[in-house]
């Protein structure tokens, strides 16, 4: 945590001594219109909660801004959140996340099995400073873990010429059923697994790591970007069995996205 918060003050710092520069200018075109942002990512990361085993994942999104609109910064590790307020320095609205199934491979023999879960909440986001933005998530599983979690994030953005770099800390919460869902063990489960012991996970903090983006702008329709971050786990969650015995403690993500915009004019302007 001393390393990271000494890598985000290196940001600010270097966003302060930079001059100031628009994330994304919008096109310039007809202001009777949007701007659809078409992504396709590819990404490593655990096949579940506390693995230490990586697999890859698609990831697809779309997001929508008015013509005329400045494109707003984002991570590819966080909800899918539309902005219901909007004044500027703070943004608020409903978010989604969803977390992928744990079946019983990588040693999971014995344990029970975990489907996909849809998590739903909200977000509010704000910018304190000229190119540095705090943001925070609040989820509910409606199915799968079933548990509450939150995820708080901070980032400092700098774009240089066709480049633009990010970086920030992260920290995540879960409740007992978030923790119980993933990281408890039975007496029975352990002894038909037969390598884990068993343990009662409770919530908390369940882990805190950082996330770095490094984005290429081709032109201002397309942009490919490149990422990389990690967790470690903590409390309740670290001290299970299955991330020191048949997982990890140490959580890694990685992987590249490709996005492309498209106007789609207004028919109907006003």
């Amino acid at each position: 945590m001393r390393l990271l918060r000494r890598v985000f003050a290196a940001f600010c710092w270097l966003i302060g001594a930079a001059s100031a520069t628009e994330l994304t200018p919008p096109p310039k075109t007809d202001a009777n219109g949007w701007i659809v942002t078409v992504s396709v990512t590819g990404a490593v990361a655990p096949s579940f909660p506390g693995s230490g085993q990586m697999r890859p994942y698609p990831f697809p999104s779309v997001s929508f801004r008015k013509v005329g609109e400045p494109e707003l910064f984002s991570t590819p590790d966080e909800g899918f959140g539309l902005a219901l307020l909007d004044l500027g320095y703070l943004r608020a609205g409903p978010v989604a996340n969803f977390v992928f199934q744990r079946g019983q491979r990588d040693g999971l023999f014995g344990l029970r099995r975990i489907g996909l879960t849809h998590e739903v909440g909200g977000f509010i986001e704000v910018n304190p400073l000229e190119h540095v933005r705090l943001r925070a998530e609040l989820r509910q599983g409606v199915d799968g873990h079933r548990g509450f979690v939150a995820a708080l994030y901070a980032d400092a953005y700098q774009s240089f010429g066709r480049f633009r770099v990010s970086a920030g800390p992260r920290l995540n919460f879960g409740d007992n059923s978030y923790a119980n869902a993933y990281f408890s063990v039975t007496p029975f489960e352990a002894l038909i697994n037969g390598r884990l012991t068993p343990y009662n996970a409770t919530g908390g903090f369940t882990s805190a790591g950082g996330m770095a983006t490094v984005r290429y702008d081709f032109d201002e329709w397309t942009s490919v970007s490149v990422f990389g971050g990690g967790q470690r786990l903590l409390g309740g969650v670290g001290g299970s069995p299955i991330p020191n015995l048949i997982g990890s403690r140490s959580q890694y993500t990685a992987g590249l996205s490709v996005a492309r915009s498209f106007e789609v004019r207004n028919p109907f302007p006003f």
